[in-house]
């Protein structure tokens, strides 16, 4: 064989292998394809309160928190007389311009110690585990009431705060400055779930007592309004898992920048051989 035949030989061999790497490249990315189809998410999967009926009638079952150790409270005297309400007052911020943040709250309310007491100014301690809002403020209301004649009591819970983690666009903490937040509400504070978010397995973490109480919640479903754990408490925390599809399509990912570098050096080394 001349050296011309052998040399068009050889180029001819490197053109088929070159070929069949090209060929194996190509059906190895279209199965990364397929994959990455088949992890695509449904509205099913994504969809809050899911129900075929353009109305729903679904009772609010509301639940009464009951104040516990650590938590801060803000109590305020309203009197007739300013300068004597004043006495009752030394929680107040003296400097008005301040602006009131989680911080100054806490440093100007009341905290609940371990025995479940307040110590308020001139009254005294106070029992407040254990009651509502409502209920301690009528416990303070008879109180003041021995000291000042038609004095207004206010009490507010200032240490309402909700975590929430996971799979959502802000995960972090926020303080709430109502009386009664919900699910939905913790979540849009937070951003919102991300589309990978699994909506089905919401967990919720919540301190009752000396012990903490874990459940599940779905979201796509509409009965979840009448959950007790609809409506969050103090320091409650939500945990949202990501879902299966995310972590294929990050590994398919990976797997996709592997299979471009193997290819890539392939080819490389089936020229530099040549």
């Amino acid at each position: 064989m001349s050296k011309d035949s052998k040399t068009n030989l050889d180029i001819s061999l490197g053109v088929k292998k070159t070929s069949k790497l090209l060929q194996i490249t190509s059906k190895l990315f279209l199965l990364v394809s397929v994959l990455s189809l088949a992890s695509c998410y449904t509205s099913k999967q994504v969809d809050y309160l899911q129900s075929s009926k353009q109305k729903l009638r679904i009772p609010v079952i509301s639940t009464k928190y009951k104040v516990q150790p650590n938590d801060v409270l803000s109590v305020k005297v309203q009197s007739r007389d300013p300068e004597q309400a004043d006495f009752f007052n030394t929680s107040a911020i003296e400097n008005n311009n301040i602006q009131a943040n989680p911080a100054s709250l806490y440093l100007t309310g009341y905290t609940v110690d371990r025995e479940g007491i307040i110590n308020l100014a001139i009254v005294g301690p106070v029992k407040v585990s254990d009651f509502t809002i409502e209920e301690i403020r009528d416990l303070v209301q008879l109180e003041i009431n021995k000291y000042l004649l038609n004095a207004t009591v206010s009490v507010k819970l200032t240490s309402f705060k909700v975590s929430v983690m996971g799979d959502v666009k802000n995960p972090g903490t926020n303080y709430i400055y109502n009386t009664q937040a919900t699910i939905f509400e913790a979540l849009s504070a937070a951003g919102d779930l991300n589309i990978s978010a699994r909506r089905k397995n919401v967990r919720l973490i919540r301190q009752n007592g000396d012990e903490s109480v874990v459940v599940t919640l779905d979201l796509t479903d509409p009965a979840v309004i009448q959950s007790p754990y609809y409506f969050l408490h103090p320091n409650d925390v939500l945990y949202v898992e990501t879902s299966k599809p995310k972590l294929v399509q990050n590994n398919l990912g990976v797997l996709t920048l592997i299979l471009t570098a193997v290819s890539t050096t392939v080819l490389i080394l089936s020229f530099t051989n040549k």
